[in-house]
């Protein structure tokens, strides 16, 4: 992972606390009800919140860790998966407990609190990580623009498609992405550098001791 990842990561998690701030301290933030008017004719986004559904994601999930598992024998791997996603979602529920946020006063059938959006942040991780693992099957750095290009605008349309609907404000949304990308940042850091450990570790060999004779 690239230094300017870094940079870009520490940079969401500041915004993110801005945004956390807000909310927490006022309950809302300026001009998010205009996004709903911004929004109101995507509805073509609308089919895109199934994959930031519980269910979508951990099938999916499962299956990348079956992969890993059978395939590549990347046992830290698939505890990135579990910490990845099972963390973010964890991670998301407990903010939306402690900052309480009311979701949109609509018609949206939609349970519990609204910040951040679960769809946006876990939706994020899940899509990036599933990406990042896919490419690193490929040597074309083309390619891989393209697989982050993809990913990155599927859960583009993952998190707005709930602005869409009605059931987050658009800082829920924006808010889950900034928090998810540092997350899912932090998950690779700690992913890689376990590998170089270990990778370090196994080409090290013990130093055998002489025999008298």
């Amino acid at each position: 992972m690239k230094k300017v990842q870094y940079v870009f990561a520490s940079f969401a998690f500041i915004l993110f606390l801005f945004i956390f701030t807000s909310v927490y301290q006022n309950g809302t933030v300026r001009g998010d009800g205009i996004f709903f008017s911004l929004f109101e004719n995507m509805m073509f986004l609308k089919p895109f919140s199934i994959i930031g559904t519980e269910l979508v994601i951990a099938t999916i999930s499962i299956l990348l860790m079956l992969y890993l598992w059978f395939r590549k024998k990347d046992y830290i791997g698939i505890l990135t998966v579990v910490v990845a996603v099972a963390g973010s979602n964890v991670i998301n529920k407990l903010l939306k407990s402690t900052v309480e946020r009311e979701r949109p006063p609509f018609s949206h059938g939609e349970d519990g609190f609204s910040f951040p959006s679960g769809h946006a942040m876990v939706g994020l991780v899940f899509l990036l990580l599933l990406v990042y693992f896919i490419s690193k099957e490929v040597q074309s750095t083309k390619v891989k623009l393209i697989f982050y290009g993809g990913g990155g605008l599927l859960a583009l349309f993952t998190g707005m498609s709930r602005v869409v609907e009605k059931a987050h404000y658009f800082s829920d949304v924006l808010a889950g992405f900034l928090l998810g990308y540092a997350y899912f940042t932090l998950c690779i850091v700690l992913y890689e550098t376990s590998n170089k450990i270990l990778k370090k570790k196994s080409t090290v060999r013990p130093v055998g001791r002489t025999k008298n004779v």
